[in-house]
């Protein structure tokens, strides 16, 4: 199978625990009158707005329509909005994504993957199981460099990304995660910036990935995108 390039924003989501609170009883009235004790009264569970209805994504060679689209058979659910500039290149199991400028050294993409191996150097293969291993493995790569790494939100989850760019000269692609169709790899003068989500379902990457020269103009691109995203609803 061709390797998949990485080209695009990663989003990991953590999953956010509630709790709930007790009222404590009220206090005793001088004996011999005794006081009722009060019903703990547990405080309401806040809920997340149920995403709204969406498109199943197909790759096409044309833009996609002005619209919410989501990938059947991805867990956990996806769903995102597009402005009709992007097109669908990618859609496989477990990982898809959409493009802009497809087929140019500039190609913008957001992407979606459920990782299922990240590399700690080119043929060392780790099987994280959480946000923070997947992040500290990148970090660790010797073949990539690291631009910066920090919290991220996405849909009021809170992840941990890294972005990390490929230094190499010579025209070698260094992988950065595998995914069930195979590895995704990250060429010479491209960047990626990956968030990391740990979920019910499990691990969940969502990428932005562009050129390091336009750089800035990618992340503008992509913002809408990542700011539509709902994730598990």
């Amino acid at each position: 199978m061709k390797r998949a390039k990485a080209r695009g924003l990663v989003i990991l989501i953590a999953l956010q625990v509630v709790a709930l609170a007790c009222t404590p009883a009220a206090a005793s009235l001088p004996p011999p009158i005794p006081t009722p004790t009060v019903a703990p009264t547990p405080t309401a569970v806040p809920t997340r707005t149920p995403a709204p209805d969406a498109t199943e994504l197909r790759a096409a060679r044309d833009n996609l329509k002005a619209g919410r689209y989501t990938r059947r058979g991805f867990v956990p659910r996806i769903t995102f909005a597009v402005n009709g500039s992007w097109r669908a290149v990618q859609v496989l199991g477990g990982f898809f994504d959409v493009q802009q400028k497809v087929g140019s050294p500039d190609v913008i993409a957001v992407q979606f993957a459920r990782p299922d191996g990240i590399y700690r150097a080119p043929g060392d293969l780790l099987a994280p199981d959480s946000a923070q291993k997947a992040v500290d493995a990148l970090g660790a790569n010797p073949s990539l460099t690291v631009v910066e790494s920090s919290e991220s939100r996405m849909d009021g989850l809170t992840g941990l990304q890294i972005t990390v760019e490929n230094p190499a000269t010579a025209d070698d692609d260094v992988p950065v995660m595998h995914v069930p169709p195979g590895p995704l790899g990250i060429s010479p003068g491209r960047r990626i910036w990956i968030a990391f989500f740990d979920t019910p379902e499990g691990l969940v990457a969502v990428m932005v990935g562009g050129s390091v020269e336009k750089w800035d103009q990618a992340l503008l691109a992509a913002e809408p995108v990542l700011e539509s995203v709902t994730i598990g609803h």
